[in-house]
Order: structure tokens, then sequence, then C-alpha cells
């Protein structure tokens, strides 16, 4: 980004800004919570409720993953071990679905940039697990469905005995490695998500850029004046095909709103982080954008607060926006 894309992006939040402090909600902060609080009751299938959890292991590397196109998660600290994520807010529907793995090189921190090539011992380790609730034991049980690991000599487990990275044939070295597989998948409900909408990487990217950063702007402002109907309102479509996709109870789902989204933005020390350097990604076939962080690609969107210490907290919070259809604005739908 130079300095006259800045420039005109930040002239263009401030007329956009002040457009809309203009707009009211006749909504409370009662409403709001209520409304959001609410979206337990739409919830269907709560009695053949399905999860897809993906357990994941790396070696000495960084790794992305996505399923559907849609980033499960980002790691650029190189840190050896097993994280686990669940994965239904990617799956809209029952059937096949792809997941695409990227292992890639460790950070350079003293150089600020990322090594040229591949560790010898790179590597991951991925199980996709279906879990499924028994009515009968009022219990989840989990079933491996399928094992992926990156080529390598012999089929141990990281875990068990980290083995070296099986480049091809006539390959000593590479810069990245990346490989898509698919699964399947059986969920008892259908979640329109970004299915039917616009291909976002078709559209003018400085334009789509400036409304992008119109967005986040506006949404940032939002969390500093902790305007609980602006955000109930921007977050409501994601939420509630969130709740379908975990089958959220009434308690899940105000633990979730209250303690996952709202509990930092209320703090009377939280202020939003500089967002600068910065550039649109793609997801979902091209129908789903956020900004990256240009040099690594964080996520830009960070609420800092402070505990009595004095020591400062950083919470990042995922904005990934889509247009539903031609002309419409673009919304948060995960």
């Amino acid at each position: 980004m130079n300095i006259k894309q800045i420039i005109t992006g930040v002239l263009f939040m401030l007329v956009l800004q002040s457009c809309a402090q203009e707009q009211t909600t006749t909504m409370t902060t009662k409403e709001a919570h209520k409304m959001m609080e609410n979206l337990y009751k739409d919830v269907k299938y709560k009695d053949k409720q399905k999860l897809y959890d993906l357990t994941v292991f790396n070696g000495a590397c960084n790794y992305k993953i996505w399923v559907n196109d849609m980033l499960v998660y980002h790691m650029v600290e190189g840190v050896r071990g097993e994280l686990n994520f669940t994965i239904n807010a990617k799956i809209l529907k029952s059937g096949t679905q792809t997941i695409k793995i990227r292992i890639f090189p460790y950070w350079n921190r003293k150089e600020q940039k990322f090594e040229d090539y591949l560790h010898q011992y790179a590597g991951l380790d991925v199980t996709i697990s279906e879990i499924e609730w028994d009515e009968k034991t009022k219990r989840f049980d989990r079933f491996p469905i399928l094992t992926y690991q990156t080529p390598r000599e012999g089929d141990e487990s990281l875990q068990d005995n980290p083995r070296g990275f099986k480049f091809p044939e006539g390959e000593e070295q590479l810069p990245y490695y990346e490989e898509t597989i698919t699964f399947t998948a059986e969920v008892p409900y259908t979640l329109t998500g970004w299915s039917n909408s616009v291909d976002l990487s078709q559209e003018d990217p400085e334009k789509l850029l400036k409304e992008v950063e119109a967005y986040y702007f506006e949404l940032a402002k939002n969390f500093e004046d902790k305007n609980i109907p602006a955000i109930a309102q921007k977050y409501y479509k994601k939420e509630k095909e969130i709740a379908q996709a975990f089958f959220h109870s009434e308690k899940a789902l105000k633990s979730r709103w209250h303690e996952n989204i709202l509990e930092d933005i209320i703090d009377p020390t939280a202020k939003m982080d500089k967002m600068e350097d910065y550039k649109l990604e793609f997801y979902g076939g091209g129908k789903v954008v956020n900004l990256v962080d240009e040099l690594i690609g964080y996520n830009p969107f960070t609420l800092v607060t402070e505990n009595k210490e004095g020591e400062k907290w950083y919470s990042t919070y995922d904005i990934y926006l889509h247009r539903p259809k031609p002309g419409a604005p673009l919304e948060m739908i995960r």
C-alpha cells in the first residue's frame, strides 16, 4: 500500500465515519443483548448434533490450514506441538469437504522475513474426527475418520518419532509444501454462508479495499464507543449461523456473546490497536475477504486492554466479509 492509497483511504474513512455518526438505531443495549441471546431459539437438530474436529501436530515449520478455502489457523511462531480446532463453521452442508495444508519455513525475527527453505524436519500430522451426540448416554463419542501426514520416511507420527521431510525425487530444498485432501461430512443442517455470494476477487481491488477499510474502521469505532447495538447488528448473521453449526444451547450462546466477544470490548481500558500496512486476502473461492498484515499475514483487527499492573493484553477478532448479492454492502459472515 503506497502513501497515496493510505491518504485516500483515511479521507474516505473520515467521510464515512461522519455519515455513520448521523445514523441512529432505535435498538437499546438491552434489546441488542436479548437479540443475540435469543439466537439459541433458532437452533435446530439438537438431538442430532455432530461436530468435526481437526487435530494438528507440527514439526519444525509454520503452517496454514484451510477448510473449504476458509482459514482455520495460521501458525507463524513455529512452536512445535498439538492444537485442536472444531471446524463446523466452515462446513455449510453435508458432502465432500476440502482441506488445504501448507507448511512453510520459520520466521527470521532478526532479518524480519521467512527463511528461504523448509527445515529438514518440517512436517504436519492432521487427524479429522467426527464427534457425535449419543442421546442414550448423554455424551459425545469421538471417531477418527481421516489421518493425513506430510511426506516422510515411514508412517510413524511426528509426536511419536520425528522424521525428516521426504523431498520429491531430485529436490533437496523447497520454499513450501502444499497439498489438498478431501473428506466427507454429514451434518443435519444446511447453511447459506457465502455459497451464493458475489465473487469479490473479480471486483476493482482499490474500490474493494476502501470498502473493506470502511467496514473495519466503523466496527473499530463501535468497539471503542462500546456501541453494543451497532456491534450486535454487525455480528448477527454470522452468529446465527455459528449458533446452528455448533448447536449452541442458551448457556453456550450467552457465554460466547458476553465473554468471548464482549468481555474485552467493554473493558474500560480497551483501545483499538493501530491498523497499518495491510492487504486484502480472499477465501471461499473469492467470495469472502478480510485484511491481513502485509509482512507476516497477521490479523490486524486487535483490541488492547491493560490489567492493574499495567500489562497489556492483545485480543484479535476475526472479521470475514462477503457481499450477499450484487450491489449489496459488505456484511460479516465469519
